[in-house]
């Protein structure tokens, strides 16, 4: 939530799991971050000491990142000691960005297929393949959506819902696409004011969790291919909307 302490909030969520080396990479990550909703409104970021470290850079190259998040208005860095960078949730020039999105309605459009096929096989897998540690960690998020009323925190509990199921496939590949998947259109379609509709995805997780516990792989599969069908259904409806604007 907006205003959490740094040891216990934005740290404990970051961990790029992969090698960055430069301040491109480190831009691309915390945007990731803030895109899938682990970073969220109001979070402070660890000191530069230390996230250069959680990083493996050096504290120039963190400073370079952190300037072009500053000067893109999604974060704001507070000088002195006790200063420090804070996630911001304010686009630059939201007009820029709409435009542009609405100009990649097809990418978009693309990417939310994208994910009913691999999500869909996933979920399938995931079936078959998933261990009890596996629910828990499904039933963790679909507890935590459930008590969740602010945007990025139903985001954020939405990811670690599908992300779950593509953890419990145990291939690498298929979890790193639905993360990259979600990562690309959540960071396009947010500018456009989408609603996140709780109840309907708690409902559709609802129904997708039940097929997973049950072994059901093809269940599981339909269950999730419906609940994307109806994500696409919605985004071009926001889509739409824009263009008419």
């Amino acid at each position: 939530m907006p205003g959490q302490s740094e040891s216990n909030s934005a740290e404990l969520r970051l961990d790029p799991g992969r090698q960055i080396d430069g301040y491109t990479d480190v831009v691309d990550y915390l945007r990731r971050e803030m895109a899938l909703g682990r970073l969220r409104e109001g979070d402070r970021l660890p000191s530069e000491r230390r996230l250069s470290e959680m990083l493996g850079v050096a504290r120039e190259t963190l400073r370079q990142a952190l300037r072009v998040l500053e000067g893109s208005g999604q974060i704001v860095v507070h000088r002195g000691s006790r200063g420090g960078a804070t996630v911001q949730d304010v686009p630059a020039d939201r007009r820029l960005l709409l435009e542009a999105v609405v100009e990649s309605t097809d990418k978009i459009m693309e990417l939310v297929e994208f994910r009913m096929v691999v999500e869909s096989a996933a979920a399938s897998l995931a079936a078959t393949r998933r261990s009890d540690e596996d629910l828990l960690a499904m039933e963790s998020a679909q507890h935590t959506l459930s008590n969740s009323s602010e945007q990025n925190e139903c985001r954020h509990s939405d990811t670690e819902f599908h992300l779950a199921i593509a953890r419990a496939c145990g291939n690498e590949e298929i979890y790193q696409a639905v993360e990259e998947a979600r990562f690309k259109m959540f960071d396009s379609i947010d500018v456009l004011g989408f609603d996140f509709m709780r109840d309907a995805s708690l409902n559709a997780h609802e129904r997708i969790l039940e097929a997973i516990r049950a072994g059901e792989s093809e269940l599981a599969a339909a269950e999730m291919r419906a609940h994307l069908a109806v994500t696409r259904t919605e985004f071009g409806q926001v889509i739409l909307a824009q263009q008419e604007n």
